[in-house]
């Protein structure tokens, strides 16, 4: 018998986007000879069978209209043949991610999927966990993967220390001050996109040393180089068209020790300046720095405070509000941070040597960059909807701006 859940005041907002599918996927791809689809069902269902949001269905739908507010209905159990599921070989992990990030996912059913592939080419195979952004966060991806796989370690979430007070100058500018457009040339036909690069492990800690007054945080560092790799790709903002800052959402997990394995969407989300007019790396590294500590825990609960009223106001409040941070103008980039811990992992002895995480699609005109650090193999995923080649682009223009930096830390 079925139980129907409302939606809490995070997943109401997600499940109210219009941008696109709205999935979020996890690559890890594994040395070893793929396992039996009927074999990985089994060990989804004895490790996942247990937590209640894998058997939730949306109603109504993703994708259908809702007038009013919608309600999980929680099933007794999910059916391990309908999520568990295995992909013929031929198609690069790149690829095959892409693919998965827009194509909608069934909705009379839980919104997940995980999905296996052999890819000899690529020295073993890939499991790839994809959901739909209203059933949970990139954080929940995390403990699933950790419940799922053998050894995780330290890959159990730890809550970050805050700051009690926030820095109101930054506050303010991040709510009030106007924003700017990465430039799409009009007339060109854009397209949802995806695009990985390794970062070499030792140019990154190096990045992260590059100024003279201590080490950057690895979101700071993100950051800096993301700036610096859409100055690379579309030159100085101060030739584009418009005025304003260039600002970025920076998610933030709003989890305790207490509920640091709780599935769901526990974040809060910064509207931070991206200083894509610096002139150098090193001063682009520089303005981020204490950008994400000016805001203490109350100013990471604002943003819901302000949620919660609009959410009174019904269901047009709601979708404005959305429709304003969806803007290309308002935020044009996303810089998020998923620590995946030191210590590797493995399927039945099969070692795990790479994760890759990406966003969701972005609003048209947008760029998403996502930067997994797994066992000291940090990649970083750049989804944007924008014209062909861009993701691409801005993948290797990162790589290149973290060499950069670690240029001036070796310095």
């Amino acid at each position: 018998m079925s139980r129907c859940v409302p939606l809490s005041l995070a997943d109401e907002f997600v499940a109210r986007h219009t941008c696109g599918p709205l999935i979020w996927c996890v690559v890890f791809l594994l040395r070893g000879r793929p396992p039996g689809a009927e074999e990985l069902r089994r060990r989804v269902a004895a490790r996942w069978a247990h937590l209640p949001r894998m058997r939730w269905v949306l109603m109504p739908s993703p994708g259908a209209p809702a007038a009013g507010r919608r309600r999980w209905t929680e099933r007794s159990a999910f059916v391990a043949e309908h999520h568990v599921l295995r992909d013929p070989t031929g198609r690069t992990l790149e690829a095959w991610a892409s693919g998965a990030l827009t194509h909608p996912l069934p909705p009379d059913r839980p919104l997940w999927q995980l999905r296996l592939m052999p890819c000899p080419t690529e020295g073993g195979y890939g499991l790839l966990l994809r959901m739909h952004h209203a059933l949970a966060d990139g954080q929940s991806a995390i403990t699933l993967m950790r419940l799922l796989l053998d050894g995780p370690g330290d890959a159990r979430p730890a809550p970050a220390r805050r700051p009690e007070r926030s820095d109101p100058r930054r506050v303010a500018e991040s709510y009030l001050r106007a924003g700017l457009a990465v430039p799409l040339p009009p007339g060109r036909g854009v397209e949802p996109a995806l695009a990985w690069s390794p970062v070499d492990a030792d140019m990154f800690r190096a990045a992260r040393r590059a100024l003279p007054d201590g080490t950057a945080t690895t979101t700071e560092t993100l950051m800096a180089a993301a700036a610096g790799s859409l100055r690379g790709c579309f030159g100085d903002p101060a030739g584009w068209p418009g005025r304003g800052r260039v600002f970025t959402w920076v998610p933030v997990s709003l989890r305790t020790a207490e509920n640091a394995d709780e599935l769901g969407n526990m974040a809060s989300a910064l509207r931070l300046p991206l200083p894509v007019d610096g002139d150098t790396p090193v001063a682009r590294l520089s303005a981020c720095r204490g950008l994400v500590d000016a805001f203490g825990r109350r100013a990471l609960d604002l943003p819901w405070r302000l949620a919660r009223l609009v959410r009174l106001m019904g269901p047009r409040a709601m979708d404005a509000v959305l429709a304003r941070a969806m803007r290309p103008s308002h935020a044009a980039v996303s810089c998020t941070s998923l620590p995946w811990g030191r210590t590797p992992w493995a399927l039945d002895g099969d070692p795990v040597a790479r994760v890759v995480a990406s966003s969701v699609v972005p609003p048209v005109g947008c760029c998403h960059f996502v930067l997994s650090n797994y066992a000291d193999t940090p990649v970083v995923a750049v989804t944007t909807h924008r014209l062909p080649g861009d993701a691409r682009r801005l993948a290797a223009a990162f790589a290149r701006e973290v060499a950069r930096l670690a240029e001036c830390g070796a310095a």
